[in-house]
């Protein structure tokens, strides 16, 4: 194998796939190692941890066309120390060497190619396909909400459901619950599936352009998607997801309307005194006529702050983990929020005062 290409090609083809790779090193060396294909007038540079599998392609002027399995991280490392300019990269025997600048190399020891694991590559019709911005804006408010707890690994998952041009994304923790909807184009069957929170994650990285449609296949347990020169691939999770729709309150007695960057900012002020004896960060909110009053206290201080708000229906003190209340304020951009409740011990809601895409839902906190 033998090929030349720009060097900025290079470094972000292989920064690319890179933080893919290497995941499961320890169960298998080889899944360290980036594949690299040169043919037909490009090359394409494969990484896997067998869960995720990534794909990008360069335009390069091949002499050779050839495979390899170069060490990902020592190429990674390398690349992005050499700039820009033309780069050539030549396999002989064992090693391949990367040729740059004045005369300049790197020699890699390479993987053996029969040890690489088999790539996904889906190539039937898309499921469906929703714009980048969507994806990347439901990715941001549901992931923060899946469970890290390996106990049920169907909550690590992200819920897709499409039905009637619509996907809904649920996830939950057991203590709070995102949910976005999208208007989307269903091409296939519509169904449920449940992809991986990691997964998703790296999704958001590799969308650039927001107003690209972006296809989503799914076929034999996996979901692909491709941006632009990027093939992503997720293994999916198997199992029966939560019955979410059994766990949000159908209708509430009591909101109050608050602008959502003074109640963000007073929760995140009094957070810092609320760490409690069982390292769980409270703050109480006191809701009344037109105002929310938001206070922590520990052995260490204490902290209370008030802020103004509409409410419709009854008073309330109610408590909760700062942590989690605090993540749902910062994922909303919304000037003014809708808080709904019924209960002390009851879930409350967040949601936009309009009619909107997303809803978040928290449980309180029983306190002394």
């Amino acid at each position: 194998m033998k090929f030349s290409c720009e060097g900025t090609d290079l470094i972000s083809a292989v920064n690319t796939v890179a933080r893919i790779g290497g995941g499961g090193r320890l169960i298998n060396p080889i899944l360290e190692g980036i594949k690299v294909l040169a043919k037909d007038g490009k090359v394409t540079f494969f990484a896997t941890d067998l869960e995720m599998y990534i794909r990008k392609t360069i335009k390069a002027d091949i002499k050779e066309e050839g495979q390899v399995v170069l060490p990902g991280k020592l190429l990674g490392e390398y690349v992005n120390k050499i700039g820009t300019g033309k780069i050539t990269l030549t396999s002989q025997g064992d090693n391949c060497i990367l040729e740059h600048g004045n005369n300049n190399r790197g020699s890699f020891s390479l993987f053996l190619l029969e040890e690489y694991p088999d790539l996904i590559n889906l190539t039937t019709k898309p499921m469906f396909s929703i714009l980048g911005g969507d994806l990347k804006e439901l990715i941001s408010k549901t992931t923060i909400f899946a469970s890290t707890d390996g106990a049920r690994p169907i909550l690590k998952g992200v819920l897709f459901e499409i039905e009637q041009g619509k996907l809904t994304s649920v996830a939950l923790d057991g203590f709070r619950l995102g949910r976005v909807e999208n208007v989307i184009k269903v091409y296939g069957d519509v169904g449920r599936i449940v992809v991986p929170a990691r997964s998703l994650e790296e999704v958001k990285k590799l969308i650039v352009d927001e107003k690209e449609d972006i296809n989503v296949i799914v076929e034999n347990k996996f979901m692909q998607i491709e941006i632009g020169p990027i093939t992503f691939a997720t293994r999916l999770i198997d199992g029966e997801f939560v019955n979410y729709k059994q766990v949000i309150p159908k209708d509430f007695p009591s909101n109050i309307v608050v602008e959502r960057k003074a109640f963000a900012s007073s929760v995140g002020r009094t957070r810092v005194f609320g760490v409690n004896e069982n390292k769980v960060n409270l703050v109480e909110l006191s809701i009344s006529d037109k105002k929310v009053e938001i206070s922590s206290m520990s052995e260490r201080g204490g902290g209370n702050e008030v802020i103004d708000g509409n409410l419709t229906g009854h008073d309330i003190k109610i408590s909760f983990d700062s942590n989690y209340l605090f993540d749902a304020l910062n994922i909303i951009e919304d000037e003014f929020i809708k808080f709904s409740y019924s209960s002390p011990l009851s879930p409350c809601v967040i949601t936009n005062t309009k009619p909107d895409n997303y809803l978040f839902l928290v449980l309180p906190l029983k306190t002394n």
